[in-house]
């Protein structure tokens, strides 16, 4: 992973607010970079679905209960971290292999599904 450098973060919502979460990286030398295709995998992470439909909501100016939100933010905050801790150190265990230029991608939804395998470069 010491030659592999993540450079571009991508979050992309689907209507029922679960995401595809895209980390884009390259070489850390100044070589050309080239960009590859990638299957995500699937990851359940529900308190993180549902922060991340409140700020979907909140960037496309709808209504949400905001204190509540941040009631609901402070007594889940544990599992948020949690959860991001796992999703950070699954796209780490994917760097550690990689050699070259790529991306990863995860699909997050607030309910089991089947997993599915991710690839790169």
């Amino acid at each position: 992973m010491q030659h592999i450098k993540p450079f571009r973060i991508e979050i992309e919502w689907t209507d029922q607010e679960n995401f595809l979460f895209s980390c884009h990286y390259h070489e850390a030398s100044p070589s050309r970079h080239r960009q590859l295709s990638c299957v995500p995998e699937r990851r359940y992470f529900p308190v993180m679905t549902r922060a991340m439909g409140n700020v979907l909501r909140k960037l496309r100016r709808e209504h949400i209960s905001f204190p509540l939100f941040l009631v609901t933010l402070a007594f889940e905050h544990r599992h948020l971290l949690a959860e991001i801790d796992q999703l950070l150190q699954a796209l780490h265990a994917h760097l550690r292999t990689q050699k070259r230029a790529g991306s990863w991608s995860c699909y997050i939804c607030g309910e089991t599904g089947r997993p599915s395998s991710s690839s790169g470069g």
